[in-house]
């Protein structure tokens, strides 16, 4: 074969490929039938028919006769031949009456006695008793604060008391021998001026602040002189309280409170030899003490 007719058959195989292949790619696809839409199914809701109510009673209506006879039914026309019956004698019956047949009794219902179950009776409980208890006693509310103090003050003041007894009885010998008096002593010729001399020992006695403050309390008994014109002559320390602060202020506060006035002129001596306690008790919060 001449090359120029090969390269011609060359050419128009490759020229139909490329035809084929375009075809190909402008031909759509093949397409599936679509798939209707199916249509919408409505669903009415209806109320429940009303319940069928009991047919009234209807009264037979009267039948009316027709105006034309009714039409033939079979081939040809029958007519009925009619019969008559000989008319007989009316005859009275000659049959005695019946006898009134007695009324049927009702029958007796047969009372049976009811049927006793087999389950054994239940056994009887007993009873519970309750006994009435008394309530407990209410106790009786506690005491305050003030009353708790005066309780503690009155029982301190009962120990101040013994304690005094005793002191007075060791010292009684002394008292009787001199001119020395009690400040509690009651005479009429000394009243006045033992008020005088309580007076101004609490305007210038006070309970030492430390000494309070450390729970220091207790009772002292002091000896003091007192001259004519109500001078301080001496002060001795005859029983100790147990703190020397609470002593020392006792002696202090009798030397500050001169002079105390002249003695009564009904007094016949020239001093005045006084025995006097001075107590200090932080229960009753009176905190300058006491003297008697």
């Amino acid at each position: 074969m001449p090359p120029f007719r090969s390269q011609l058959l060359f050419l128009f195989i490759l020229l139909s490929l490329l035809l084929h292949l375009l075809l190909l790619w402008l031909t759509p696809p093949p397409q599936s039938d679509p798939i209707p839409d199916e249509a919408p199914v409505y669903v009415e809701v209806q109320p429940p028919p009303p319940a069928e109510r009991p047919r009234e009673f209807i009264p037979p209506q009267p039948e009316t006769p027709r105006d034309r006879p009714a039409k033939r039914l079979g081939a040809r026309d029958h007519q009925v031949e009619k019969e008559e019956t000989p008319q007989g004698e009316s005859t009275e019956s000659t049959a005695p009456p019946p006898t009134p047949q007695p009324s049927p009794r009702p029958a007796e219902v047969a009372t049976t006695p009811p049927e006793t179950s087999d389950i054994p009776p239940a056994e009887e409980r007993p009873e519970t008793v309750i006994e009435e208890t008394e309530a407990p006693a209410t106790p009786p509310p506690l005491p305050g604060l003030e009353a708790l103090l005066a309780a503690a003050s009155q029982a301190a003041s009962s120990v101040a008391e013994q304690q005094q007894e005793t002191m007075r009885e060791k010292y009684r010998e002394e008292v009787k021998e001199g001119d020395a008096v009690w400040l509690d002593t009651e005479r009429d010729i000394l009243f006045s001026f033992f008020e005088r001399f309580r007076s101004n020992i609490y305007n210038v006695w006070n309970y030492p602040a430390r000494a309070a403050e450390r729970g220091e309390e207790g009772t002292c008994l002091l000896n003091i002189t007192i001259s004519r014109d109500g001078q301080v002559q001496s002060v001795r320390l005859v029983e100790s309280s147990g703190f020397l602060a609470l002593d020392n202020a006792a002696i202090a506060a009798v030397r500050r409170g001169a002079p105390y006035g002249d003695l009564p002129r009904s007094y016949e001596g020239e001093n005045l030899n006084l025995f006097a306690f001075f107590r200090y008790n932080l229960i009753s919060r009176k905190y300058r003490g006491e003297i008697f």
